[in-house]
Parts: structure tokens; C-alpha cells; sequence
């Protein structure tokens, strides 16, 4: 096995993902065919790609960080956020962990699909850990784990089931912990843990945040959408006066946004303004018919078309976060729109 081959394999791409990773952070346009002659020795490597396949491979592991997905409202893009920035994370090297702490599992539909019956039976959704005293680790689909569609998870994934609604119910004292206290027998297997939580502000949600040392709050712009953003803010505060006082706020992330629609930008403006001091809004993400082509194939966005300008915010994002630098704001890209026009 060739060199080249053998750090592909490490990062567990397929060739065609990698030429999309490379074309993406050197701005090439290299094809899958020109991957396939760098391992097979018919053709030499450009010095810039050797090195930035290098850095790649020898990312080494990191202080665990745990990121919570979080609003009080459903269809605003927490399951689309969560999954897009775990399989990003994923191609950049990193151990990433997928948490679904939703009892709707959206996310676990989206990855384990006909197979959560069996899954659930044998006692590996999230339930069987913070209802059961199933050892968290016994839970976790490793990456690599396939499916009876074929599909093989991208990353590792703690599935979740409708039984986990209980926990809602019951609110024994120090229940709020138990996902950390989970999250802690585990932690030094990953670099990143992601949390897709409920869409709602009840137990469940307050323990995702509980867990976590960040919070991204996905929004659709809509006015109903936005007017609603008060009410995760105030739970955030509670919640980092209360049980967690290492929660910061990642960001705001506007979804399903049309640079096109006056109302769009008029929204995220409007985001900035009110929440000017207490959370920085990011790049907004645009609405596409990328996410359902995506959802259809049985594939993350990020997975199928991580080019595609619809999904490069989550990219950016990623990025950032692996980095621990700024994400690009909603402020930037407003002003490259309004300069464009």
C-alpha cells in the first residue's frame, strides 16, 4: 500500500471525499482519477498536497469539547447542523462522537435507519444508558459500524429512541448530570462530541446543556422563529448560572436563509441587532434543494456535496471550530450581498 493510500485510509476517505476535501481547502480542481495515479505511483504528488495530507494525518488528539445544538423550536436545522458539522469534523481527522438526546431521533433515523428495531432490542439507544444503567460505552455505534442498507457510520453515534422521553418524566435529584456523567466515561476516546437535543426547553434540553462547553443555536429566519429566540437565551442563562457555568454561547446560526428575499436579510439583520452583547450571529445557511438530494441518497450534506455553496457555512464552521478560530458572522456576509448588489 502506497504511502498516499495509507493516510486516505487512516483518515477514512474514499477517493472521491478526499478529492473533495483537497480541491476544497487548496482551491484545486483535481479529479478522482488524478487520486487514483497518486496512489498507484503513475504520477507524482504536488508538494502542496503532500503537505496538507500530512497535516491532516498527523492531527493529534485534543481536549474533548462537547457542542450542543439547541432551540425550543423544531424544523429550525439543529439535526441538519449537528450531523453536517459531525461529518466535517470527521474529514478533518478528528474522533467525533454524535449524541442524538432527542426522542423523535431524527438524526438516528437519518443514520441507523430500519435497523434502530434491532438496535433498540438489544439495548444500544441512549435510553438503555440514562434509564437502564447500560454503560454508556455499550450504547455507541463505533465508527465503521454497517447496516443492513449498506451505509457504514462516518462517525461514532449514541442512537436514540421514543422511550427516551421518560427522562422528561422523571426528574429525580441530580438527573440534569447524567448525560454529563455519561459523557465523562468516554471522553477521551473523542476530540469532539456533538449533541442533537430536543425541540423543546424541557429536561432533556436542559440536560444536553448541562453536558456541553459550547452552544450553537440554529434559527430559521422567520419571524415567529426569531421572536423565540429570547426564550433559549434565558434557559442558557439559567442553566449557566445553575449547573453549568463552563457554557459559552457558540453562535446564532440563521438557516434556510434566501439572499434574495428582502425579509431574509431583513431578519438576520434584525438578529444582529437584538442580540448585539449577548450572542454573535454567524454565517447564515442558505436554503437548498442540496439538504433533501441529500436526505434522499441516505447521505449528510456534507458527505454528498461538501462544494455545494449550500453547505460550505457548515464547512467554514467546522473549520473554526476545529481551529478554535472566529466562524465567519451574518454581519460579513450581509455586507458582501449588499456590495454585490
Amino acid at each position: 500500500m502506497s504511502a498516499f493510500k495509507a493516510i486516505r485510509s487512516q483518515l477514512g476517505l474514499s477517493q472521491t471525499q478526499l478529492k473533495d476535501l483537497l480541491n476544497e481547502r487548496l482551491q484545486r480542481n483535481y479529479d478522482r482519477h488524478t487520486i487514483s495515479r497518486w496512489e498507484n505511483g503513475k504520477q507524482s504528488i504536488p508538494q502542496d498536497v503532500a503537505t496538507e495530507l500530512q497535516a491532516l494525518a498527523d492531527r493529534k488528539p485534543q481536549d474533548t469539547r462537547v457542542i450542543t445544538f439547541a432551540n425550543q423550536k423544531g424544523g429550525v436545522g439543529k439535526t441538519t447542523s449537528a450531523l453536517n458539522i459531525s461529518f466535517a469534523l470527521t474529514r478533518l481527522n478528528y474522533r467525533v462522537l454524535l449524541i442524538d438526546a432527542d426522542p423523535q431521533a431524527s438524526a438516528t433515523s437519518a443514520l441507523v435507519g430500519h435497523d434502530i428495531v434491532s438496535i433498540y432490542r438489544n439495548g444500544r439507544t441512549l435510553d438503555a444508558s440514562l434509564l437502564k444503567d447500560v454503560p454508556f460505552s455499550d450504547v455507541i455505534l463505533p465508527k465503521g459500524t454497517e447496516f443492513s442498507s449498506g451505509r457504514q457510520l462516518p462517525f461514532a453515534f449514541a442512537p436514540s429512541h421514543i422511550d427516551l422521553a421518560e427522562v422528561d418524566v422523571r426528574r429525580e435529584p441530580g438527573t440534569e448530570g447524567l448525560l454529563r456523567e455519561a459523557i465523562a466515561s468516554v471522553r477521551s476516546s473523542y476530540d469532539f462530541i456533538i449533541i442533537d437535543s430536543p425541540p423543546h426547553l424541557g429536561f432533556l434540553t436542559w440536560m444536553a446543556l448541562t453536558a456541553a462547553h459550547t452552544v450553537y443555536i440554529p434559527v430559521r429566519t422567520e419571524p415567529y422563529d426569531v421572536m423565540g429566540v429570547n426564550l433559549i437565551l434565558d434557559t442558557l442563562s439559567k442553566v449557566h448560572r445553575r449547573s453549568n457555568p463552563r457554557l459559552r454561547i457558540g453562535g446564532v446560526i440563521p438557516t434556510q436563509f434566501s439572499q434574495t428575499q428582502y425579509v431574509d436579510i431583513g431578519i438576520v439583520t434584525h438578529l444582529i441587532e437584538i442580540l448585539k452583547g449577548r450572542a454573535e450571529v454567524l454565517e447564515p445557511v442558505p436554503s437548498s434543494t442540496a439538504y433533501s438530494n441529500a436526505a434522499w441518497a441516505s447521505k449528510i450534506p456534507a458527505e454528498l456535496t461538501p462544494r455545494n455553496p449550500a453547505i460550505q457555512p457548515y464547512i467554514r464552521l467546522a473549520e473554526a471550530i476545529s481551529n478554535g478560530t472566529v466562524p465567519v458572522k451574518a454581519s460579513d456576509i450581509l455586507s458582501m450581498i449588499i456590495a454585490s448588489e
